[in-house]
């Protein structure tokens, strides 16, 4: 039997699991769930769009968009588009313009923030690992934005979900992989740039001998692997086929698969998060509520057929991806 230690996107499910009808049981909601996210995920684009400035950005609740203005003619709008619209006080702009201030903030692992387009807020954390000189630079620069910043404290320290020792082809560590790509018409394999920072050749699933051609970490984390044994679906290893790719939404519902926790479903909390972990600063990570470990790392986000992210790492209770938008333009790449 074919060791799956080393998850890929393009392995199959198991022909008992398919009698059992357990894999095609559990895809049904949140295929259903997808496809209305990604209904209003297009209109709230287009009308967040269309307010220019004056959007505070959209998220989703219950599957559906919730767009945020800051004054009483972008309500009008929104509603006569027949979307559910949100008067609040900061615009997107304005909140990316505080997310861009607080990344001046250097050298202060354990320590994230981002947009919560829910809250109308950037959202920082302090994990419990970081020092107290950390805790007070982060808070103070937080401090100095008012109330369009939230700071919260978690426990515990982030890490980056790879897992040292695990027996793999290049004798170091484990991880999982994301999603199968082309370049110029090659097959690719997508992970952690953290993963492949470690060097040599990868083997897991029905491939051996993969050699690193790109690794990016930190600032990105992105890797890209050879895939000598040649082309395979775009789909992940329950049979989910993965045609596009997009950029996540808050509130949006997303599903993860990772050689270490399997599968499982979280929401996104934030976009355009900054995480300092102890190797280096990420940015235009994603955070969720989705439940990974050690060993998870660069396995897939996605919503239905749609590709989200690659895992970097995190906590107990939340997990950062960077987005595979970026991964797909940064190296151009296609979805298999």
């Amino acid at each position: 039997m074919t060791s799956r230690k080393f998850m890929t996107v393009f392995a199959v499910v198991s022909a008992a699991a398919l009698a059992s009808g357990v894999c095609s049981t559990a895809a049904a909601q949140p295929l259903s769930l997808s496809l209305l996210q990604e209904q209003a995920v297009t209109q709230a684009t287009s009308v967040a769009d269309a307010l220019g400035l004056a959007s505070g950005g959209y998220y989703l609740e219950n599957g559906k968009a919730v767009v945020n203005v800051v004054d009483d003619a972008g309500l009008a709008k929104v509603r006569a588009a027949g979307l559910a619209a949100k008067k609040v006080k900061h615009t997107f702009a304005a909140l990316t313009g505080v997310k861009n201030d607080l990344d001046a903030v250097k050298n202060v692992p354990h320590t994230s923030w981002g947009i919560d387009t829910k809250t109308n807020q950037v959202v920082v954390t302090i994990f419990e690992g970081a020092t107290t000189a950390a805790a007070k630079a982060v808070t103070e620069a937080a401090a100095k934005h008012g109330d369009s910043v939230r700071v919260e404290r978690q426990a515990g320290k982030l890490e980056m979900h790879i897992q040292d020792g695990d027996r793999i082809s290049n004798g170091s560590s484990i991880c999982s992989l994301g999603f199968n790509v082309t370049r110029g018409g090659q097959p690719f394999l997508l992970t952690a740039g953290h993963c492949t920072n470690l060097g040599g050749t990868w083997s897991g699933g029905n491939v051996s001998g993969a050699r690193i051609v790109e690794s990016d970490c930190p600032g990105a984390d992105s890797g890209l692997l050879t895939r000598p044994n040649g082309t395979g679906p775009g789909q992940i290893n329950t049979g989910q086929v993965i045609t596009r790719a997009a950029n996540p939404v808050v509130g949006e519902r997303i599903q993860k698969q990772g050689q270490t926790t399997g599968g499982g479903g979280g929401t996104v909390t934030s976009v355009n998060q900054t995480v300092n972990f102890d190797v280096g600063v990420l940015y235009h990570e994603f955070g969720t509520t989705a439940h990974t470990d050690h060993g998870d790392s660069g396995g897939p986000a996605y919503d239905g057929s749609t590709g989200l992210g690659t895992l970097s790492g995190g906590n107990s209770t939340t997990s950062y991806f960077y987005p595979l938008t970026l991964e797909l333009q940064n190296y151009g790449l296609s979805l298999a």
